[in-house]
């Protein structure tokens, strides 16, 4: 068990930590479906308070009229205290996330140099001005949006609230973050990152709901005056219907399906790699994962062979079992998402598709699906 796991994880609100009206969420292992510990669900008017204790801070000035290197250097510390509670934070993620240790300890990694780049970007964001001739003197300033409410997916709960929270603050936005109900644990430390940075109060606010309550509410709020969104694209389009409403920007990032095109003589060796880390990384759950490969026809036999055998000398298990890089990947987030995969072989198979390898959930407690099944012949044979 992580040494950082507390039973209860309330959420952060103007500087201080609260409760959730809606009473608390369950947060599983993935490894075993077990609940490992309790996180504060919020209501519509715990949104509510988050989005006002943001724009009290933004009003104030406390953040937006600082000087633009001491805002960078605040956003860079925020990196600085993951980086330094690695070892904290990393055991927490694979227990709430489901991933291998090692792949925990990349994401905070990755989440400390969206700080770290942000940060340094602060001096940086000029106007400029604009000649329109004698008696005449155009330029243009840029100033924070205001309130940015920011909607963080279940797969990098890390990694994604460490991007859009650094750029937010470098520009001088106050940020109101709903974590993923899967796996939100880890949001506290962003809050207690901004406290070590020294953040005012309301800058950074941190709270777990679920999207029907707390993430319809937080988009359709009017003191909102921005939104980022990682998701679905059912979802991102109900969030741009709300943006639309209030007249407000957002930034969506939404579902993918990426292919690589594999031609006779490409290196094999690199081919591998990229379908190592393109499919089975963080056990596929990546809105850019290599789900499909167009190979020619020249090659197609040999790469499926290969690519079969890859995914026979994978182990999937407990993430806190594996914190090194190697053969091996972790069950997946929840039951629903394993019903899914399961859901995707199933049909491969109805439509003509022969498995190579493997392709159901293992016999085990937890959300375990074998690694070599997620390959199908009907994907990897795909030939041009």
């Amino acid at each position: 068990m992580a040494d950082g796991l507390k039973s209860y994880w309330p959420n952060y609100v103007g500087g201080q930590w609260v409760d959730g009206g809606a009473g608390t969420i369950a947060v599983e292992d993935p490894a075993t479906g077990e609940t490992v510990a309790e996180q504060a669900l919020a209501d519509a008017r715990d949104v509510a308070d988050a989005v006002a204790a943001a724009r009290a801070c933004h009003e104030s000035g406390a953040l937006s009229d600082l000087r633009p290197v001491e805002r960078g250097r605040m956003v860079r510390r925020m990196g600085e205290y993951l980086l330094d509670r690695i070892d904290e934070i990393a055991p927490v993620l694979t227990l709430e996330a489901g991933k291998p240790l090692w792949e925990s300890r990349v994401e905070i990694e990755g989440a400390a140099r969206y700080f770290e780049y942000y940060g340094n970007q602060a001096e940086t964001l000029e106007g400029r001005s604009i000649p329109l001739g004698a008696g005449y003197f155009d330029f243009t300033v840029h100033e924070p949006y205001g309130v940015s409410a920011q909607v963080i997916p279940w797969n990098y709960p890390v990694e994604m609230a460490a991007r859009s929270l650094s750029a937010a603050l470098t520009a001088g936005n106050t940020c109101v973050v709903k974590t993923p109900e899967l796996d939100p644990l880890t949001g506290a430390y962003m809050a207690e990152a901004s406290e070590a940075a020294g953040l005012p109060a309301g800058a950074v606010n941190i709270l777990c709901g679920l999207g029907s309550e707390a993430g319809a509410a937080l988009v359709a709020h009017s003191g909102v005056d921005q939104i980022v969104f990682t998701g679905s694209v059912e979802t991102g389009q109900s969030i741009a219907r709300a943006a639309a409403d209030n007249v407000v920007p957002c930034v969506l990032e939404l579902g993918g399906k990426s292919a690589a095109i594999v031609h006779p003589d490409a290196d094999m060796d690199a081919m591998m790699s990229s379908v190592r880390w393109g499919i089975f990384f963080n056990a596929g759950q990546v809105c850019s994962a290599l789900s499909r490969l167009i190979v020619h026809r020249d090659v197609h036999d040999e790469i499926a062979e290969r690519v079969a055998d890859l995914a026979k000398s994978l182990s999937v298990g407990p993430g806190l079992e594996r914190p090194e890089f190697g053969d091996n990947m972790g069950p997946m987030i929840s039951e629903k998402q394993l019903e899914r995969a399961e859901d995707l072989c199933r049909q491969a198979e109805a439509e003509n598709a022969s498995a190579l390898t493997g392709g159901r959930r293992l016999n085990r407690p937890g959300y375990d699906h074998r690694p070599d099944r997620g390959l199908r012949a009907g994907v990897v044979g795909t030939a041009f």
